[in-house]
């Protein structure tokens, strides 16, 4: 599917769900829940409390679902309930555990042992630089390359202007290679 139909598909599976329609809340929830995980992963750094903030941001956005505009995107609003979920989570823990998730690597048939090391030690260089961000560089970051959100996306997330979220963006990039070519 193509942008406008998507979020033509989309919107008709909020309208049914606003309605009570569960069904259409679990295809919303298959939709997005991968999604969801992943950015509160990105923000929590733990799988069991990425998993639990993941459930708890469909809980409240189904009881909150009446009051969504259905001609907005989803997405940016679950991360946002995620986002705020996370937060929470970690003003009440005091240590945390400083990990990205793992990246997908797609493993050529023609690399060699060597090459897959080096690889796997560049992604861990990579991973430990992303973590050693400011949280306001990693969370645009994680939002741009890992969730690959829109600018548009992003300024609603994070509520700044699109102009913001470009020059933001800039910076992080640009301390992430000071970072990486210390």
């Amino acid at each position: 599917m193509v942008g406008s139909e998507t979020h033509m598909d989309e919107r008709s599976l909020i309208v049914r769900a606003q309605t009570g329609d569960r069904d259409a809340f679990g295809i919303l929830v298959r939709l997005y829940l991968q999604r969801v995980y992943r950015a509160a992963h990105g923000i929590v750094h733990n799988h069991d409390d990425a998993s639990d903030i993941a459930q708890d941001t469909f809980v409240r956005a189904y009881k909150n679902l009446d009051r969504f505009d259905v001609n907005r995107p989803l997405f940016p609003w679950l991360f946002r309930i995620a986002r705020n979920l996370c937060l929470n989570r970690i003003e009440r823990v005091t240590k945390r555990e400083v990990s990205l998730p793992e990246f997908d690597t797609i493993r050529s048939s023609h690399q060699t042992p060597d090459e897959v090391a080096i690889a796997r030690d560049e992604k861990e260089r990579v991973r430990m630089a992303v973590a050693m961000l400011p949280d306001q560089h990693r969370e645009i970051i994680e939002l741009s390359h890992f969730q690959e959100c829109s600018y548009k996306e992003m300024a609603e997330i994070l509520g700044i202007p699109i102009g913001t979220v470009m020059s933001r963006l800039y910076h992080a990039r640009q301390k992430l290679k000071d970072l990486l070519t210390e």
